[in-house]
């Protein structure tokens, strides 16, 4: 067990910065390593594990990492829109179990001032929550404008004209941030300890969630 010594925490720091660095660092010695053997270039004696530990960092940066992000990114598959009738008695279900709809609105918008939080800002949130879809509204407009007032009801105010600077969360449709993680540290998580080993795998891949993800939405569905 890790006590709280001035020593022990400059090693856990130490041992952070090497995990954070050994995968670019890695990256660099690989390509020194190919050049090297290309071009007969005189290089230093360096121990075989070494060369193993980088050239697999390499590979599962440039063969698992990038092409994993790469997937994560494709557009959603979204179930068919349902007519109007039906997004009208889904929005008043969902409106009817809304207990504090600026609690609400704070977490779906990641916590962005009411200022912030326009007319404009809302329209775009019920679009996607109600039509699984984003930019010009077009013949929906109506409807959308429909929505707000009925949600400007809800909160007892009405929204600001125009956009503000806050976004709202959209599940199936913002793209997902990455944090690499080596192969190294997903190697240490495995043999740390039995709890941690089981959820390793899904630890080498990290995208930030917001508290906002644990509220219901009509729209949240995954990619298939």
């Amino acid at each position: 067990m890790i006590n709280n010594s001035r020593l022990e925490y400059i090693f856990i720091r130490s041992c952070i910065l090497f995990l954070h660095y050994l995968t670019p660092v890695s990256i660099i010695y690989t390509a020194f390593l190919i050049v090297s053997y290309s071009f007969g270039i005189p290089r230093p004696h360096i121990p075989l594990a070494i060369n193993l530990i980088a050239v697999a960092e390499t590979l599962f940066y440039f063969v698992v990492f990038l092409p994993y992000s790469a997937y994560l990114q494709r557009a959603a598959v979204h179930p068919p829109v349902p007519s109007r009738p039906e997004r009208k008695a889904l929005f008043e279900k969902c409106y009817k179990f809304i207990p504090d709809p600026d609690t609400y609105l704070d977490r779906w918008f990641l916590g962005a001032p009411q200022e912030e939080i326009k007319r404009e800002n809302v329209k775009e949130f019920i679009q996607w929550a109600f039509f699984n879809c984003a930019g010009e509204p077009g013949d929906d407009d109506e409807e959308l404008e429909e929505y707000v007032d009925a949600y400007e009801t809800l909160v007892g105010r009405k929204f600001e004209p125009g956009r503000g600077k806050a976004e709202s969360l959209r599940l199936t449709l913002d793209p997902i941030d990455m944090l690499h993680r080596s192969l190294a540290c997903a190697s240490a998580l495995l043999t740390c300890s039995p709890t941690s080993g089981c959820s390793a795998p899904g630890s080498i891949f990290t995208a930030p969630r917001s508290p906002a993800s644990s509220h219901c939405s009509p729209s949240a569905h995954k990619p298939s």
